[in-house]
């Protein structure tokens, strides 16, 4: 192996393990953030109760009920899902991470932390709309959620950079973040509507395929990006 070789994989390595020292310190973050654990939590079981609360003992159709569950899942996301930015932005640890890990290493870590986070809030999602009758019990129907609310996750990160670089507040990023994400919503939509009505995960792979090229073409031009935003900030 050459000099050059070893320089690469070196510096590669290195990364690495910078990236997933981001994803657990994030991670962790996250959950040691009890209030926002707490408000996510209170938001999908309040959002949840509403729906039952609203159609008590209706039959809602599979669109309907793709609809609502995409509905929570859209503004649960908004509530967390730009925190790994903005946390170093309030307690003054962005400068600190700026010059200490390299832009790559900040930019896949936060957004692996992120599609973790939203993974798991499209789980619990999930487990309370069964327990609510509102989806029945099939392990393809919380693939769909789980993988919209991942989806999501990558595809708002450079967003949330932006955000927490200009120093703006939550609800910014929540504006900025819908026309990146309408793709996704409107294509998850029809994917668990699909799988709702009875169908299986076949005849929702056009959708999901689409949904994961998009996703691979917004990280891929973000993680182009990031490099300028991060110097920026």
């Amino acid at each position: 192996m050459t000099a050059a070789a070893k320089r690469y994989f070196g510096s590669m390595e290195s990364t690495v393990v910078a990236m997933l020292a981001v994803v657990r310190k994030d991670l962790l973050t996250a959950i040691r953030g009890r209030h926002a654990v707490a408000a996510e939590v209170y938001f999908i079981v309040g959002a949840v109760a509403v729906l039952v609360f609203a159609f008590p003992g209706a039959r809602l159709d599979a669109d309907m009920r793709a609809g609502a569950a995409w509905l929570v899942l859209y503004f649960a996301a908004m509530m967390t899902v730009a925190r790994g930015y903005l946390v170093e932005q309030e307690r003054g640890t962005l400068p600190y991470l700026m010059h200490t890990v390299p832009p790559d290493a900040v930019y896949w870590g936060k957004l692996v932390a992120g599609v973790l986070w939203l993974a798991a809030v499209g789980i619990v999602q999930y487990v309370l709309m069964e327990l609510a009758a509102l989806v029945p019990f099939r392990f393809d129907i919380a693939l769909v959620l789980v993988a919209g609310a991942g989806a999501i996750g990558a595809t708002t990160s450079l967003l949330a950079a932006i955000v927490a670089a200009a120093r703006l507040r939550n609800w910014v990023f929540a504006a900025i973040a819908f026309p990146i994400v309408m793709p996704i919503f409107f294509l998850g939509i029809e994917s668990l509507a699909t799988v709702l009505a009875g169908g299986g995960l076949d005849d929702a792979l056009t959708e999901l395929t689409v949904m994961l090229l998009y996703v691979v073409v917004v990280v891929v031009v973000a993680w182009w990006l990031f490099p300028f935003i991060w110097s920026e900030a």
